[in-house]
């Protein structure tokens, strides 16, 4: 888009201040004809930049900028000569972020559906089954309408529940067992590897939905696709090589990807 813009812009010039008026026309249009390289020059180095959106997660975005899926990025990307302007925050500001037009890439999110989002065919993990916890068991989630549900800032996962709730955001995992616990909560959704361990013989637990693939989420334009692309020949890439193991270590497994090379 950058290089477009520029040579739309050289030509405009060189109609404007480039017609043969006489002596010194030439001398008069280089100063412009510089500007405008300039300018090139420093929407080029732009272009090279992306600005990549996450919320905490792990080991994967970790508030400080780096993490696993960070890694992979890179790496996948690493061919392209892009670098990483990295923002960690929570999700619901992420998944803002990115929508506005603020980000290029959100990590990560399931396949779902969507306007303005591009998703590549190469995942970067899989989400673990979404659990219903509650003190008592909840046979029917039907008896959930109404009721005062909490999940993790900007996790929807209200949707997952065939009635409308009280639903209760919280900053923290730790914050929405510790309302469980003490009765400001009915039930809270999350992951089984997120329950403190002196809750673990207290709760019940329902599972919502199967474990999903997340993926890197692209703005669905022409630079978003092409950068699509690229992630996804880099991952095939890295996976041929062996490379895509080295940087999963241990989370190779869970990850999901074809047990042998293809």
């Amino acid at each position: 888009m950058a290089l477009a813009w520029c040579r739309q812009q050289y030509r405009r010039r060189c109609k404007q201040q480039c017609k043969p008026q006489g002596r010194g026309v030439l001398s008069a249009g280089i100063p412009l004809v510089f500007a405008v390289i300039l300018l090139c020059s420093s929407a080029l180095t732009q272009a090279k930049t992306l600005t990549v959106v996450a919320g905490a997660w792990g080991d994967f975005t970790k508030p400080d900028g780096t993490g696993l899926y960070f890694d992979v990025l890179r790496a996948a990307l690493a061919q392209s000569d892009i670098e990483l302007n990295i923002r960690v925050t929570n999700w619901k500001r992420a998944k803002q972020m990115f929508y506005a037009g603020w980000a290029d890439v959100l990590l990560a999110d399931f396949l779902g559906n969507g306007e303005r989002r591009f998703v590549p065919q190469w995942q970067l993990n899989m989400d673990p089954p979404v659990q219903l916890f509650s003190l008592q068991q909840v046979n029917d989630l039907q008896s959930l309408q109404g009721k005062a549900v909490g999940w993790m800032l900007g996790y929807d996962y209200g949707d997952y529940l065939p009635v409308t709730v009280n639903g209760i955001e919280v900053s923290a995992e730790k914050f929405g067992f510790d309302m469980l616990q003490y009765g400001r909560l009915d039930a809270y959704i999350s992951y089984q590897d997120n329950v403190p361990d002196e809750l673990r013989k207290k709760l019940q637990q329902r599972q919502l939905a199967p474990a999903q693939a997340l993926y890197p989420v692209f703005q669905n334009t022409f630079a978003g696709r092409q950068l699509a692309a690229d992630f996804d020949r880099g991952m095939q890439k890295l996976y041929q090589t062996g490379q895509l193991q080295q940087l999963y270590g241990s989370y190779y497994q869970q990850a999901g990807f074809p047990p042998a090379q293809r």
